[in-house]
């Protein structure tokens, strides 16, 4: 198989993750990176990367590259998709796809126009135990899973953030754009809400929002809390509990059916991992974190030319249930 030779755009905290893990991966060559902070070029040449770039559009030019990794601030994945689709390059895009619906669908046109394909990063899909749980619902192990709820809680963008230099943790400034909703068009919901929409779709299908609630406790231009109702049209009725309020940060998800229910506290992780009940099978452990699980699945794809998941098509479908969640709180 061919090894991909892969760029990375951005390099705030996100995209030096990515690019941690792109250096672990056999099957990648870290062909290049591009970012506007040179201290963010200097980190990527501490790693052996040899080709840097301030302009994202000349690493973009470069024949030689397969595919690239986009993890720029929201308001610029629509430009960046775009541009690296009319390139002919192959892309994994930080979630959310964009800002909108709008925006959305004009990066799928983008897709099309140009034949390459996009995988969006919502790790949570590539978690074990919530691999596990997908499959336990398909084979019926909870009989008719009638009620959902899934938390995301956490300090958002108001705590401070850190990454590693090495073994050692360096303080990171959280960027202003953070804190301009134009800019990133929407509070919790939108950040946290979207990846918990996308776990619970992946589980069960298409849904609809019946009633949502935003709530304003650091009276900001954005929601630092949200509360969302769906109904799920093949499914359960779920709750999407999220916010940017909580030094204590807690994401999990509770499943109730017929004849088992579940609760998982996804992060942080717990030494039991999950509480089942009358459920005695052995999780196995896991070495590899869901970030680099993903990154690993889009490379495979591109290897054996198969679509990645979360598709676009996908990350425009979340988009549309928090977009119709904006409007339910407008409205109410």
């Amino acid at each position: 198989m061919k090894r991909v030779n892969l760029g990375i755009i951005g390099l705030g905290r996100q995209g030096r993750i990515h690019l941690r893990n792109a250096l672990r991966l056999k099957e990648v060559k870290v062909y290049g990176v591009a970012d506007v902070s040179g201290k963010a070029l200097a980190y990527a040449k501490k790693f052996g990367v040899k080709k840097i770039y301030k302009d994202y559009q000349n690493l973009l030019e470069d024949e030689q590259l397969d595919a690239v990794v986009i993890s720029l601030p929201n308001f610029l994945h629509l430009e960046g998709a775009v541009k690296a689709a009319e390139a002919g390059k192959h892309i994994f895009l930080e979630k959310p796809l964009a800002r909108n619906v709008a925006e959305g669908e004009k990066i799928l046109s983008a897709l099309e126009k140009n034949d390459v394909k996009l995988m969006i990063n919502y790790p949570l899909r590539f978690d074990p135990v919530l691999k596990r749980i997908r499959e336990e619902i398909a084979e019926g192990f909870f009989g008719e899973v009638e009620i959902v709820d899934a938390t995301n809680v956490s300090g958002g963008p108001f705590t401070p953030k850190s990454d590693k230099i090495g073994a050692i943790p360096v303080p990171v400034s959280v960027p202003s754009w953070w804190f301009n909703k134009e800019l990133t068009g929407g509070g919790a919901l939108l950040d946290l809400g979207s990846h918990m929409i996308d776990l619970l779709s992946w589980y069960f299908g298409e849904a609809d929002v019946l009633k949502s609630y935003l709530g304003y406790m650091f009276n900001m231009e954005f929601e630092d809390t949200a509360v969302c109702m769906l109904k799920f049209k093949d499914g359960p009725v779920a709750n999407v509990k999220v916010g940017w309020f909580s030094k204590d940060r807690m994401c999990s998800i509770q499943l109730c059916g017929t004849t088992k229910n579940v609760w998982v506290r996804i992060s942080p992780k717990s030494s039991l991992k999950i509480v089942w009940k009358d459920f005695r099978r052995k999780l196995f452990r896991h070495s590899s974190d869901s970030f680099y699980l993903a990154l690993e699945h889009f490379v495979k794809c591109l290897q054996n030319d198969e679509e990645p998941h979360p598709s676009g098509e996908e990350g425009l479908q979340g988009l549309r249930v928090v977009s119709q969640a904006y409007e339910k709180a407008r409205e109410q």
